[in-house]
């Protein structure tokens, strides 16, 4: 889609300049969010740009669901959250992506939606909550070490990419 953010940092990733790329797998990719105001919070965006996840042609839908799920379990795995968030929601950019937001008992407001915990509106808007890239390159390793362990087929990592 012309002038899709998601298609953009899609791009990003294929030529090895997108900072926050975790893995490229079969229908989609794996990304940090800019915000960590949630520890290894991660979006899972669709290699192609649809709207909804019924866009998808079926067969290329089943695996991306298998594959969100997969990344699900790889981020539980990885971070111990005691709840995931996972969310498609595409009002902002509507190329389908999936938010999944690891929840901990130490969330200022650990029972409630993210949406309305006003201290992460504020860091996500004034693009707050930036991890160091010291932290995003220990949290993309333990990440990748969970992932490698599920039923995927990763195509590409930060450390393998083409060019």
């Amino acid at each position: 889609m012309d002038g899709c953010p998601i298609c953009h940092e899609n791009a990003q990733s294929d030529m090895g300049t997108d900072p926050l790329l975790v893995a490229r797998l079969r229908t989609g990719y794996v990304r940090f969010a800019p915000t960590q105001y949630f520890k290894g919070s991660l979006f899972f965006a669709a290699k192609q740009c649809v709207r909804e996840l019924f866009d998808l042609e079926i067969n290329v839908r089943k695996i991306h669901l298998e594959e969100m799920a997969e990344v699900s379990a790889a981020a539980n795995q990885a971070f111990k959250p005691r709840k995931l968030n996972i969310e498609s929601l595409g009002n902002g950019v509507p190329h389908l992506h999936w938010w999944i937001t690891p929840r901990y008992d130490t969330d200022p407001r650990p029972g409630g939606p993210i949406w309305e915990d006003l201290d992460f509106l504020r860091e996500l808007w004034s693009k707050g909550s930036r991890a160091p890239t010291g932290d995003l390159v220990l949290m993309r390793i333990s990440f990748l070490h969970a992932l490698s362990t599920r039923d995927v087929t990763i195509e590409f990592t930060p450390q393998s990419q083409p060019g």
